[in-house]
C-alpha cells in the first residue's frame, strides 16, 4: 500500500514553502523581514495591522511590519534576526512601525506607546534602529543597551551601555552611558538629563536573561554558521550537534522519547499573511521549523539538518503538504527532497488531521506508513481548496474568538524626580535558568542553575506545553536525544491537545 501511495507523491517545491524576498528597485524598501517572539510568560498578546483585536501569543510567534506586542500580567521578549533583543515589562505595548531591508541594511522602527522596555541593540554597518518611546525618538548608531518608561504624560530613556542619540522637541542630543533623559508633557516640553537610579528587579532580571541567552548563543554559533542569530540560543539549550553521516552537521533535541515526530506538538495559523505557519509547543521550535530540514537516523530519531543557512529564505513551516479524503497531512521536508521526487520522510508515516480540527487547534494525529491510504500531493498551499479555505476562516476566527486588549492597562502617570521610573515594572520578573555548556566527559546534556531572582531548579520536557514560563532558551532539564525507533503516534511532552 505505502509503494501506491508512493508513486503518487512528489516533494512540495521549495519556491512554495518558503517565503520570497522580493528584490527592491533602487531607492525603494523590502518590507519582508520576520522576527520572533522568544520568550513569553503571563498575559502576552499580539496584533496584527489589519485588526483591532488581540490574540493570545505564544512563544515563537512570528512578528512582521504592521503587528503590536502587549503585556498584561505578564513579560516578553523579542528576539531580532541581528541578535539584537527586547524584553517588555508588564502592561507594556510595543508596535513595529517597520522592519525592511534597504538594499540589504535593516531597517528597524520601533515604538513603545506606554510600560517600560529595556532593549539591547547592534547595528550592522549601514543598519537603522529607532525606538520612539512616547515623544522620545531614540537612535542607536552603535551597540547600545537602554531602558525605557512610558507613561501617560511623559517618557524617560536611561542608557545602560553605549550611547543614544535623542531627540525631543525638534532638538537632538546624545546620551551617553548612565545618564537618563526625562521628557514630560505639557505646554512647555521640557527635557532634563541626570544620572541613571539605582537599579530595580526589573533591571536585575534583564541582566541575568540577557546572560543567559548569549552565554547559549556563543555554543550555537561557534557550531554552526549564519547570516543570524535569532533561535540560536534555544539549540544550545535544548540539544546537541552530531555528525549525521552524509548529511553533516545535525541537531538532536534533549528529551524527545521513541515516537516523538517533528510538526506533531504544535497547531496550524494564518496570521500576518504567511499562509498556514506552524506553531510549536515545543520553545526551541523557530529554527528548525522554518529552515533547514529533517531526517531519521536509527540512532538518534529525527534529527534536524540545518544545511546552507544563508542561502535559504524563512519558511512558514519547512512541510510537504498531502491531501487525502478524509483530511489534510504533512511530513518534515527532507534535505534531499526535489522538486521531482518523492518526499524522503513520507515512509515515516504521515502526520494528519482535518480542516476543521485544524481550525479548533485539536490534537493531530500520526499515521504510520504502512497504514496510509490514498494521499497526494499538494503543489502550493493556495491552490489547495482546503488549505486555502483554512488559511482564510482561520484568519477570521482567531480576530473574533481574541476580542479585547488582555489585561493591558491604562498608562500610568509619570512620577516626580528626574529620572522617573515605573515601580512595577519588575513585579513578574520571577527567575532566569541559566546556561551551562554541555561537559564532552558526560556526553550529551547539560545543567542549568537558577538566578537571583528564584528558587531551586527543575527539570521540564522540551515538548511542554504552554504554561508557566513560555519561553526559549529557558533551559530544559530533559536529557537525551529521541531514540532510533520508527515513529509513531506517540508524544512528547504534552502534545497537541488543543488550545493551549
Amino acid at each position: 500500500m505505502l509503494r501506491r501511495v508512493i508513486a503518487l507523491l512528489a516533494v512540495l517545491p521549495l519556491a512554495a514553502c518558503v517565503i520570497a524576498l522580493p528584490t527592491a528597485k533602487a531607492g525603494e524598501l523590502s518590507h519582508v523581514r520576520i522576527v520572533r517572539l522568544s520568550y513569553a510568560q503571563g498575559d502576552v498578546r499580539f496584533r496584527t495591522d489589519d485588526s483591532a483585536t488581540w490574540q493570545n501569543a505564544l512563544v515563537n510567534t512570528p512578528l512582521r511590519e504592521g503587528m503590536s506586542i502587549g503585556t498584561g500580567d505578564g513579560r516578553a521578549e523579542v528576539e531580532f534576526e541581528s541578535g539584537a533583543l527586547l524584553w517588555m515589562a508588564s502592561n507594556t505595548v510595543l508596535e513595529f512601525e517597520q522592519l525592511a531591508l534597504d538594499d540589504g541594511a535593516k531597517v528597524t522602527r520601533l515604538a513603545v506607546t506606554q510600560g517600560t522596555a529595556t532593549v539591547y541593540v547592534r547595528p550592522g554597518k549601514h543598519d537603522s534602529f529607532v525606538v520612539r518611546a512616547g515623544g522620545l525618538l531614540l537612535a542607536a548608531p552603535e551597540s547600545a543597551k537602554f531602558r525605557v518608561d512610558v507613561f501617560d504624560d511623559g517618557a524617560a530613556v536611561s542608557v545602560l551601555h553605549g550611547a543614544l542619540e535623542a531627540t525631543a522637541g525638534g532638538e537632538t542630543q546624545r546620551v551617553n552611558r548612565h545618564k537618563t533623559l526625562a521628557l514630560r508633557d505639557g505646554a512647555t516640553v521640557t527635557a532634563e538629563l541626570s544620572a541613571n537610579p539605582h537599579s530595580d528587579a526589573w533591571d536585575h532580571w534583564v541582566s541575568d536573561r540577557y546572560n543567559s541567552v548569549s552565554e547559549a548563543r556563543v555554543y550555537s554559533t561557534d557550531t554552526l554558521s549564519a547570516p543570524f542569530d535569532y533561535g540560536m540560543a534555544d539549540l544550545s539549550f535544548y540539544g546537541n550537534w552530531i555528525e549525521a553521516g552524509g548529511y553533516g552537521l545535525a541537531w538532536v533535541p534533549y528529551g524527545m522519547v521513541a515516537g516523538w515526530s517533528p510538526f506533531f506538538n504544535g497547531y496550524w495559523s494564518s496570521f500576518g499573511g504567511f499562509g498556514p505557519t506552524w506553531i510549536s509547543y515545543e520553545p526551541w521550535g523557530w529554527l528548525p521549523y522554518h529552515y533547514g530540514g529533517w531526517t531519521f537516523s536509527p540512532i538518534y530519531g529525527w534529527v534536524w539538518v540545518p544545511g546552507a543557512l544563508g542561502a535559504g529564505a524563512w519558511s512558514p513551516a519547512t512541510v510537504a503538504w498531502l491531501q487525502s479524503p478524509g483530511g489534510i497531512g504533512w511530513v518534515p521536508r527532507s534535505p534531499r527532497d526535489t522538486a521531482t521526487g518523492t518526499p524522503a520522510n513520507v515512509k515515516y508515516g504521515v502526520i494528519t488531521n482535518t480542516e476543521a480540527g485544524m481550525l479548533a487547534r485539536a490534537s493531530n494525529h500520526f499515521l504510520p506508513g504502512e497504514q496510509i491510504q490514498e494521499m497526494h500531493t499538494v503543489g502550493n498551499w493556495k491552490e489547495n481548496p482546503s488549505l486555502a479555505r483554512f488559511a482564510r476562516q482561520s484568519h477570521v476566527q482567531e480576530h473574533a474568538a481574541n476580542a479585547g486588549a488582555g489585561g493591558v492597562r491604562p498608562a500610568m502617570r509619570m512620577p516626580e524626580g528626574r529620572a522617573p521610573r515605573i515601580a512595577t515594572a519588575g513585579m513578574y520578573a520571577g527567575r532566569v535558568e541559566k546556561y551551562h555548556a554541555p561537559n564532552p566527559m558526560a556526553g550529551p546534556g547539560y545543567g542549568y542553575s537558577v538566578g537571583r531572582a528564584g528558587g531551586g531548579a527543575g527539570a521540564r520536557s522540551s515538548a511542554s506545553r504552554p504554561g508557566g514560563v513560555n519561553g526559549g532558551a529557558a533551559g530544559s532539564g530533559a536529557h537525551g536525544g529521541s531514540a532510533g525507533t520508527a515513529p509513531h503516534a506517540t508524544s512528547s511532552g504534552g502534545g497537541a491537545r488543543g488550545k493551549p
